[in-house]
């Protein structure tokens, strides 16, 4: 469908659920204290899926709590980002990152919206029940120690992003094969590879080649997928290195990237809102 010669790595999930939160990070790395930048300085769209206020973000259907309208990343990942972008257009496909930097605020609003949603499903369910119902989706932050790369959620990097594609030409969103943020078989990155392996789906399958051209273009920068979720992808952080050695064998021993401060969120405003 796409003249690209790529296929998604069919990977074993145990090694891919294995933790990463005991990875060090490697405080005297170059990349370490790379700042945050603002991704419209680097013309990649971006919408933030967890500040949408009109209710057409599934699950949430509501902002989170803790939420910010611009996104942004390290400053090579958005390097990084820019240049598979140039190798999108061709195809006319882009980029579109849905959630990139979040901050610990974001995080505890979102743990707070799995958590509650725990309690409605399992009413008959205790603190532990519900706690592990909300960690089958995101790293608990009530324990987040700046200091402790073992209670960083990984979106604090500021070198995780969760992404799709969409039409460049008309900002359509192009089929993925599942919806973002649905959590179901069908989310695995590999699940499409496999059933057209099994001859379950034709050659020419959209969704297939979808997944393999937006998995193409951010490997041709190093980022690697997280395979439970075809939406997520790291460099150079806790979760790039372990993905990395369940993959190839090869990772540095350390991440490169820590946990960032939020930028000034206040001052960027105001000189957002002078542009405008």
């Amino acid at each position: 469908m796409y003249d690209i010669d790529h296929t998604i790595p069919l990977v074993d999930l145990q090694l891919i659920r294995a933790p990463h939160f005991h990875i060090p990070i490697d405080e005297q790395s170059p990349f370490y204290q790379e700042p945050l930048v603002n991704l419209k300085h680097y013309d990649l769209p971006f919408l933030s899926w967890h500040a949408i206020t009109d209710g057409s973000n599934p699950p949430y259907k509501k902002p989170i709590q803790g939420s910010r309208q611009e996104g942004w990343l390290r400053k090579t990942i958005a390097e990084k980002l820019a240049r598979a972008n140039q190798l999108l257009a061709p195809y006319n496909a882009e980029l579109l990152i849905l959630d990139a930097y979040r901050p610990i605020e974001c995080q505890r609003g979102l743990w707070t919206f799995f958590y509650e949603r725990g309690r409605r499903e399992l009413p008959h369910g205790d603190e532990a029940m519900w706690r592990q119902y909300a960690l089958g989706y995101l790293r608990d932050p009530r324990n987040f120690n700046p200091q402790d790369a073992r209670t960083f959620p990984i979106h604090i990097t500021g070198a995780s992003i969760d992404v799709t594609l969409r039409q460049k030409s008309t900002g359509h969103w192009m089929n993925m094969g599942t919806r973002f943020e649905e959590i179901i078989d069908a989310s695995t990155t590999d699940y499409f590879e496999k059933q057209w392996q099994q001859g379950l789906i034709p050659d020419d399958d959209e969704r297939l080649w979808n997944r393999r051209l937006m998995d193409w273009a951010l490997r041709s920068e190093g980022f690697l997928n997280d395979p439970i979720l075809y939406w997520h992808y790291d460099w150079g952080n806790q979760i790039w290195i372990k993905v990395r050695n369940a993959l190839y064998g090869d990772a540095p021993e350390k991440a490169w990237y820590g946990h960032i401060a939020a930028p000034d969120w206040e001052v960027e405003e105001a000189h957002l809102t002078a542009e405008a």
